[in-house]
């Protein structure tokens, strides 16, 4: 039985175990209440359970194999938006190339400068993402 990948209309992914294509758009709708944008098949898939002392059950990709694979099909824009924000932390072009920075207070602001922008940019592919198979 092939494993799914379906990406939801809302930005969401659901991975189903299932006979078929049909099935697996059935279970990812009962679950994610979305429509289903884009489906296929993946070789490959780890996630870790983790049991929480209130009884929940939370889940986490643990596999770096698995996020890229779902970065590069399902979520293009937000992957392009990482590897931009860590290709670029660098020193800033103001900062000395010969003099130490990591505890100078300018460099303390790049770094905090850096972060929003980042964190800026992430939410905007994000945003994109969501809105990318919307209709």
């Amino acid at each position: 039985m092939p494993l799914y990948v379906l990406r939801m209309r809302d930005g969401n992914c659901v991975v189903a175990y299932a006979d078929n294509q049909a099935k697996a758009k059935q279970s990812a709708q009962q679950l994610a209440g979305s429509a289903v944008a884009t489906i296929r098949t993946t070789d490959s898939f780890v996630a870790q359970f983790l049991l929480s002392d209130d009884g929940e059950l939370k889940s986490a990709l643990l596999d770096r194999a698995t996020v890229t694979d779902l970065h590069q099909h399902e979520y293009p824009m937000l992957a392009a938006a990482t590897a931009h924000a860590y290709q670029e932390f660098d020193a800033s072009e103001t900062d000395s190339r010969e003099v130490h920075v990591l505890y100078d207070h300018g460099a303390s602001s790049h770094a905090k400068d850096w972060d929003k922008r980042d964190k800026a940019m992430i939410e905007y592919a994000v945003h994109q993402e969501r809105l990318r198979l919307a209709t």
